[in-house]
């Protein structure tokens, strides 16, 4: 859909895709080739985006100005047919004031350090550490869906590769307790 809405305003602003995947462009490039997505994607193993955003689920968004000012932050299923998100689109577009969603909480900064503590360790083949190191995260930020997905990720690959498994992702979060909607 965003791809969509991306060719219908054309040349008046730009879609960016972010992938937050450990295990780097490898993983990305097969499911941005297989899905034929059109639209830039950038991979960012150690969410420092999540970092600087302040998000915790995915897909979360975000409309920015020419300046780099975030101007609408929608961090809990950001859909471009949800009216609201494409309400707002309207708006920034049109230069007026948008409407925050009414959302909670930041992710924990000292959570996400954490989190790219444990991506190095991934990255270096370390994956007892990083698990080790996304588990302390978790436990600074539990409602982390990004921290916790990628230790799903990393202990149970064939939920997560070729294609997400979305089914089983709810099915854990439901068995861990989790009591906010789900992402």
């Amino acid at each position: 859909m965003w791809q969509r809405t991306e060719e219908e305003y054309y040349g008046v602003f730009r879609v960016v895709a972010v992938a937050q995947d450990v295990q780097g462009e490898t993983r990305v490039r097969p499911v941005v080739e297989e899905r034929d997505v059109s639209i830039p994607v950038l991979v960012d193993r150690a969410s420092d985006l999540a970092r600087t955003l302040g998000f915790r689920i995915v897909p979360s968004g975000f409309f920015v100005d020419a300046e780099g000012t975030v101007r609408y932050r929608h961090v809990e299923d950001f859909d471009i047919a949800d009216p609201r998100v494409r309400w707002n689109l309207e708006r920034f577009l049109a230069g007026e004031p948008t409407e925050q969603p009414d959302e909670e909480g930041r992710m924990d900064p000292a959570a996400l350090e954490r989190f790219a503590e444990g991506v190095e360790h991934y990255g270096a083949a370390r994956t007892d550490e990083a698990l080790a190191v996304w588990r302390s995260a978790l436990e600074l930020d539990p409602d982390n869906f990004v921290i916790c997905s990628q230790i799903w990720a990393a202990e149970h690959p064939e939920h997560f590769w070729p294609g997400v498994d979305r089914e089983w992702q709810e099915f854990q979060l439901l068995k861990e307790g989790y009591d906010k909607p789900l992402p």
